[in-house]
């Protein structure tokens, strides 16, 4: 039986309540405004740069490429300092889209299982409007995925069935299913921010998530339509005019992101839509680049700290608090059930890998990880040629956190040994210790052989 209010008490409720009506009734429009906006549901852009590590960005210390747009959405939004992706792109479009490692669901370079449930079905099921644009690449093979497979029914993709290779000028793209008929001067990636721009346009009164697998910034290396004219006098080497073109793609994917950004503000939804951004894995192998004193060259397709570690920057007015930059751990499983979390989607019905990181987002302790486990089937076989086992000895399984590293061989690395060349033996550091028996029990809580991938199917 519900307890009966005193007049006493009954008075000072009713004052509370005239009190509160008043101050509402006073409160500025734009006050109420941002109120109801609060209620709405949050819109999402999730966008995976291709071959782009994490020293490639202002915001993570670099003083050689350009990226205005992106370092200030991680000053006014939340910046992670340890976010790993897989050392190449199938692996890590994978587990980024269903929220399981590799051991679990990787079939062959260029395949999504179509069994598997996305993030894209994840979030058309809750009622938004999906979108995708840009490199699919997961097709292959008998059971491989297309965009509507995947949950989402609008579509703008290179690397999809019925595409050649050109993906930046006069690029070959399907649209909503069909050919797009391009010229010389047509730009790949204006054509994919154009796309989404468009959808946001439309959609703009309904929730709506959309990913954004950039074809910016993979080889080959082209200029872009900023790329300043060849200056005669100035002779470049064919390497220095690369690593240049590369500055200058890099400065358009992030002119891309701001193109979305001003979308956003023009239909008034900024403060209601989280922007996510990332890259798949590391930087080429064929580019060198400056950063701070050091040399550093791409470690695309390595299963090191060059190879893996990835940008991640999470920015929404109103809702993500200016200037959060965190040391806790996320890896590529964690986006799905982060992205459930922030809508209350339904999590699919199979077993995840990921854990939310959206409470750190908002400033809160939220459930950090104290290590996290990779498994990779290298299409570059020179990548297993110190770690691989199982599959024709090409399946390399680590676990690490923000310090140390693993391989399920045995061999410890410091992390901060970016080429891995100094392993650490047992009893040489007491916290390199307490790091690999760690490590170790994480390794044995994983399965210990992949799912889905089978020799036959490598050996093709």
């Amino acid at each position: 039986m519900p307890e009966r209010i005193s007049d006493k008490r009954f008075g000072i409720t009713l004052a509370c309540l005239l009190l509160v009506t008043k101050v509402v009734l006073a409160a500025p429009a734009s006050q109420c405004e941002e109120t109801r906006a609060s209620d709405k549901p949050l819109n999402i852009i999730l966008i995976m740069a291709d071959d782009s590590a994490a020293d490639n960005y202002g915001c993570y210390g670099s003083k050689f490429f350009k990226t205005p747009t992106l370092d200030k959405l991680a000053r006014e939004g939340a910046k992670f300092n340890h976010c790993y992706s897989e050392p190449v792109c199938t692996s890590s479009r994978v587990k980024i889209m269903t929220g399981r490692d590799g051991i679990r669901n990787y079939v062959a370079f260029g395949t999504l299982d179509k069994s598997e449930t996305t993030f894209g079905t994840m979030m058309k099921n809750h009622g938004y409007a999906t979108a995708v644009a840009g490199k699919w690449q997961l097709h292959g093979g008998k059971n491989g995925s297309l965009a509507p497979d995947c949950g989402f029914d609008n579509f703008c993709l290179w690397n999809y069935p019925g595409t050649k290779r050109s993906r930046y000028w006069n690029p070959s793209i399907i649209r909503d299913g069909k050919k797009l008929e391009t010229q010389e001067d047509d730009y790949g990636p204006d054509i994919f921010t154009n796309y989404l721009i468009d959808f946001i346009g439309k959609n703009k009164n309904r929730p709506f998530f959309i990913y954004y697998p950039m074809v910016l910034v993979h080889s080959p290396f082209p200029v872009t339509p900023d790329s300043a004219p060849p200056n005669a006098k100035e002779k470049l080497s064919n390497q220095e005019a690369t690593l240049r073109n590369f500055q200058d793609m890099t400065l358009y994917a992030d002119k891309c992101v701001k193109r979305i950004v001003e979308a956003l503000e023009e239909h008034e939804l900024r403060d209601n839509t989280v922007i996510i951004y990332t890259t798949d894995n590391g930087t080429g192998r064929s580019l060198t680049y400056p950063f701070g004193s050091e040399q550093r060259k791409g470690e695309k397709a390595y299963a090191t700290d060059g190879g893996t570690h990835a940008p991640l920057i999470i920015n929404c007015p109103t809702v993500v608090p200016e200037g959060i930059v965190t040391d806790d751990l996320v890896e590529f499983s964690d986006v799905l059930p982060t992205l459930a979390a922030i809508t209350g989607a339904r999590l699919p019905d199979v077993e995840l890998d990921g854990r939310s990181f959206w409470e750190q987002c908002l400033g809160n302790k939220g459930n950090p990880r104290q290590w996290i486990f990779q498994y990779y089937y290298p299409k570059f076989a020179a990548a297993a040629e110190d770690h691989g086992q199982g599959i024709n000895q090409r399946e390399i399984i680590w676990a690490q956190n923000q310090n140390y590293k693993l391989y399920a061989d045995g061999t410890l690395f410091a992390v901060k040994d970016r080429y891995e060349k100094n392993p650490i033996v047992s009893g040489q550091n007491t916290n390199a210790d307490v790091a690999r028996a760690l490590l170790k029990s994480a390794i044995e809580s994983m399965p210990s052989k992949a799912a889905k991938l089978s020799a036959a199917q490598q050996s093709k």
